[in-house]
């Protein structure tokens, strides 16, 4: 028999390779620029993914021939495009790291920022993450910064808490502002001095803002209660009181407790056990000694109240 040689020409590409795989595709419609482009061939890159990669799911919807079929497939492809391009460029959260938590906790933080580690950073909204972030009771103000390729940084601004606030049967963590920062349920702050009266929360700001000139004072200060919704009485841990004036132009609480300090270095007035001093008026001071104010011994004015 006879056999005619072929021309090269008439060998289709199937039969120089065996398979549409191989070394020698058929020639790929050229693919669009830009960003079109590129997702384009991020999709031919992922169809030559081994199966193994892709998954039992991926293969089966491949081999399904049909409109819907198709339409199942692309969405695979592009969950494989996610992950391959994650895997490629080493987009993949190795370090999260956080600075500025004090009392936000970490479980928190990390179901607000809906990352953690081995997740893909391809996609990932650092923007809304900070808006779920800032939602947090503790947190005032965050920033979160994706730093290519596999860290994310989350930095956050805490209110600071400034005292204690009764209100509504509950105690409050306020800030400076007097804003209610959480309710202290579990008395997780003892130290910081509890409030009391209507407007005092709006008032405190003001109040500790003179006491911090004052430490020695400050770090006495046990309860402060407002007055009139004119002036405050202070209450330290020795159980004496102090009665600061009303605001005026020509006297106040910022008079009143450089005097008060004046007098806590040269009599120790604070050590008077459930005494009084009477700082109201800008001429005079009054001491009262415990047994002059038929004082009994301090208790816990918080007792009663709901957790």
């Amino acid at each position: 028999m006879n056999v005619v040689p072929r021309k090269p020409s008439d060998v289709s590409p199937v039969e120089m390779t065996g398979t549409l795989f191989g070394s020698a595709r058929p020639k790929q419609p050229e693919a669009p620029k830009g960003f079109r482009g590129w997702l384009a061939r991020a999709e031919q890159r992922a169809i030559a993914l081994p199966w193994a990669r892709i998954g039992q799911g991926a293969a089966f919807v491949g081999l399904i021939v049909g409109g819907g079929a198709l339409w199942q497939w692309r969405g695979v492809v592009g969950e494989t495009v996610t992950a391959y391009v994650a895997e490629t460029t080493g987009a993949v959260v190795e370090r999260i790291v956080v600075s500025g938590a004090v009392y936000t906790g970490k479980d928190d933080l990390q179901t607000a920022l809906g990352l953690k580690k081995g997740d893909s950073l391809v996609g990932f909204d650092a923007s809304s993450a900070r808006t779920r972030i800032e939602e947090l009771p503790w947190v005032r103000l965050a920033s979160v910064d994706r730093m290519l390729p596999d860290r994310v940084n989350v930095t956050i601004y805490e209110h600071v808490p400034l005292a204690r606030l009764v209100a509504d049967g509950q105690i409050f963590v306020i800030n400076k502002d007097g804003e209610r920062i959480v309710a202290d349920t579990d008395n997780a702050f003892p130290g910081l001095p509890l409030l009391q009266g209507n407007g005092a929360a709006e008032n405190a700001g003001e109040l500790f803002a003179h006491l911090a000139n004052w430490p020695q004072l400050l770090g006495q200060l046990r309860e402060a209660d407002w007055v009139g919704d004119r002036r405050w009485d202070l209450r330290f841990v020795s159980g004496v009181v102090v009665q600061l004036p009303e605001h005026t132009r020509e006297f106040g609480a910022e008079q009143a407790l450089p005097l008060l300090a004046k007098l806590e270095e040269a009599r120790h007035v604070l050590t008077l056990n459930a005494g009084e001093v009477d700082l109201r008026l800008p001429d005079r001071v009054v001491l009262r000694l415990p047994e002059e104010v038929g004082a009994t011994p301090v208790t816990n004015r918080t007792e009663g109240l709901k957790g």
